[in-house]
């Protein structure tokens, strides 16, 4: 077997594994850049992760205040999903070994046995289930998106073993976050946010600038705090407005954004607010399935058909995306078209549209924007550049770490923006008929 150059057994390492947690209490352990980036002492040892948290179960009898200092101190380090797995793993042991009532499911604990009358918590008990609603908070805070559905099968284990602290996040969140950030109230604007349950509630009472330059400012203050990043919007006035882009969800930011979009002094607060929502693997968690958006989303779309000088923050918004789980964007596509066109400036714009998702769906209206001599000579220049122009030093990096060569891969992006805008290659031919001479020399050289 492959010699290990760190250690991942408890037993005879006793005295070097209370050196670890010691180490990670005074902020002085380090982490290898290695896979699988095991914990280093100054003096050189090497200890999993994993298995420093069993250690730590094992020989600290539990306490609140201790588990959680000790585990903020490791998300402060390495972040939470360096080590949400163990801890979970040995918190739902802890809580299954404590409550005889609790269910093993097939790989952590599940519900409380039915009919079963429930007893008067101690306060070691009500401790354990406060570490609980810990752990499940720092999923929705700090997990990605779907960690909401393991946060809430913690929260469903506390509420059923008796403890109303659910209740009392639910009404007033974590209470880590000040009033002042979570509650706003004047004759123009109410604002409310749960940072538990990841929601922030905007009511416009007037509808004006400064209304919505007040709900602006709440949201993006609160997004500068420990807030989830992934979250929802709900959105309350006396005349709500759409973003004129068909098929999107009528949901809160939709109506936020188009109404505050109206306002030119606004779009700076709104440029600010992508830059802090703009965040892979996060979403919008009021929008699921086919409409899911990464919370940057409905923003982007507002300022991005505003005017051209916003193209560089759709094209930032296109690389950013999760390309393989999002698709909301592509209903933007045609009406970014009807708006601008297809120019030197907003090709680019179209063109990293359609790398953002695995297959962009061709739209027949797409074919008009470039059945024209200038639109189909700046449709070229984009393929025989399409390596410096559309690839970034990250891409390059990728595929030269796996063995790609970059004009391969160029090819084979190109052939996914000829049929998003001509559609099937059996059609070709047909559109090619109706060109020019000169139109169809260019169109020619795209295939």
């Amino acid at each position: 077997m492959r010699e290990l150059n760190y250690l991942v057994k408890i037993e005879g390492n006793e005295a070097l594994l209370e050196k670890f947690v010691k180490a990670i209490d005074n902020n002085t352990v380090k982490i290898d850049k290695a896979y699988p980036n095991p914990y280093v002492l100054d003096s050189g040892e090497k200890f999993l992760l994993d298995k420093i948290i069993e250690y730590f179960f094992q020989t600290r009898s539990f306490s609140k205040e201790l588990y959680i200092s000790f585990f903020e101190k490791l998300r402060k380090l390495n972040g939470f999903d360096s080590y949400y797995y163990s801890l979970g793993k040995q918190t739902e042991k802890l809580v299954f070994d404590t409550f005889g009532r609790v269910k093993k499911g097939n790989s952590n604990i599940s519900k409380t046995e039915e009919n079963l009358p429930k007893t008067i918590l101690t306060e070691n008990e009500k401790e354990l289930l406060s570490f609980l609603c810990y752990l499940a908070v720092s999923h929705i805070k700090y997990g990605p998106s779907y960690a909401s559905v393991t946060a809430n099968e913690y929260f469903d284990i506390v509420t059923e073993l008796g403890s109303d602290e659910v209740e009392q996040l639910k009404k007033y969140g974590t209470g880590k976050l000040s009033k002042e950030l979570t509650e706003y109230k004047d004759k123009d604007f109410v604002g409310k946010a749960n940072d538990v349950f990841a929601k922030i509630s905007l009511k416009l009472i007037t509808e004006t600038e400064e209304s919505y330059a007040k709900a602006l400012n709440f949201v993006n203050n609160l997004l500068k705090s420990d807030f989830p990043k992934s979250f929802e919007i709900s959105f309350s006035s006396k005349t709500k407005e759409l973003l004129p882009v068909k098929g999107l969800p009528k949901c809160g930011q939709n109506y936020f954004f188009a109404g505050a979009v109206k306002y030119p002094n606004l779009h700076n607060g709104i440029l600010e607010y992508i830059a802090l929502t703009k965040t892979k693997y996060e979403w919008y968690t009021n929008l699921e399935a086919e409409n899911c958006a990464m919370p940057s989303t409905f923003a982007v779309f507002a300022l991005g058909l505003q005017d051209e000088k916003y193209f560089d923050t759709l094209i930032d918004y296109y690389k950013k995306v999760d390309g393989e789980h999002q698709s909301i964007h592509e209903k933007f596509t045609p009406v970014f078209l009807e708006k601008f066109g297809i120019t030197e400036k907003s090709i680019k714009v179209f063109i990293n549209a359609v790398l953002s998702m695995q297959e962009h769906p061709h739209n027949k209206t797409f074919v008009s924007y470039f059945t024209n001599e200038n639109s189909l000579k700046l449709l070229l220049d984009s393929k025989e550049n399409f390596v410096s122009d559309y690839f970034t030093e990250e891409d390059l990096k990728e595929y030269s770490n796996s063995g790609e060569n970059p004009q391969e891969m160029a090819d084979y992006c190109w052939g996914s923006i000829m049929y998003t805008i001509f559609g099937q290659s059996e059609g070709f031919a047909k559109i090619s008929k109706q060109l020019t001479d000169s139109e169809r020399e260019i169109f020619e050289k795209l295939l």
